[in-house]
């Protein structure tokens, strides 16, 4: 028998806690619920969790910094992630996903807008009526219906939205595309502001490829305008 998909959801309002558990176990979850900050650091580190849920204003540690954590944290760094507060303001929108989270979704909200983006976020199943796509660029391949990025044997381990990022420019290899289209196009989020939340997902991709491929680069700055996907061999 296959085990139930795993959920952790870190909220200090026990209400809202409780009613997250309820919409996610109605959808096979099994939920581990946290009420603070450290708390929920604490649980994702002892078990594999498939999404994490987590509330920006939280007790002990809060939310921005559990995000960047667990971001940074090898075991973490790749599993699904929705911020779920009742900050509505842009900035905090931009902080929380310039940390790490996938999608943001601000309280109150609807169960079904909630499930949602959840299965939004989380549908990564082959189509096996479909052919299998593989992207290949030098060592690096890309295989989108499974949200897996391999540099050789090797996998690296992306974010959905890092992966997402890094399939828009290879799908349109040797195009410079804006930061502000970028965002619009990945997140669906037309932000007039900072862009800054593309800059920092760009870091992350360069930083994992690298760790697999310290010869090769694979996104280019246009500096003023935006990046675009180009492989260059690293000078040694």
């Amino acid at each position: 028998m296959q085990s139930a998909r795993q959920a952790l959801v870190v909220e200090d309002d026990n209400d809202i806690g409780e009613l997250v558990r309820i919409v996610l176990r109605a959808e096979a979850f099994e939920v581990d619920l946290a009420h603070d900050g450290q708390e929920g650091l604490d649980l994702a580190m002892q078990k594999h969790y498939h999404l994490i849920v987590l509330d920006l204003m939280l007790p002990k540690v809060d939310g921005w910094e559990v995000c960047r954590r667990l971001r940074q944290h090898p075991q973490t760094r790749s599993t699904p992630m929705i911020m779920l507060t009742a900050k509505g303001e842009e900035a905090d929108k931009v902080r929380g996903l310039e940390a790490g989270a996938d999608d943001y979704i601000t309280k109150p909200f609807r169960p079904r807008e909630f499930l949602a983006r959840v299965n939004a976020l989380l549908r990564r199943s082959v189509d096996y009526n479909q052919p299998v796509e593989i992207l290949q660029f030098g060592r690096l391949e890309l295989l989108p219906q499974s949200y897996q990025v391999n540099v050789g044997t090797q996998q690296v381990l992306l974010t959905p939205k890092e992966f997402e990022l890094l399939l828009l420019l290879a799908r349109q290899a040797g195009r410079t595309l804006r930061r502000e289209q970028l965002l619009e196009k990945v997140w669906d989020y037309n932000y007039p502001g900072s862009t800054r939340t593309v800059d920092e997902h760009v870091k992350r991709i360069r930083q994992k490829i690298a760790l697999a491929d310290p010869h090769s680069t694979y996104i280019q700055t246009v500096w003023g305008v935006g990046y675009k996907f180009e492989v260059k061999q690293k000078d040694v």
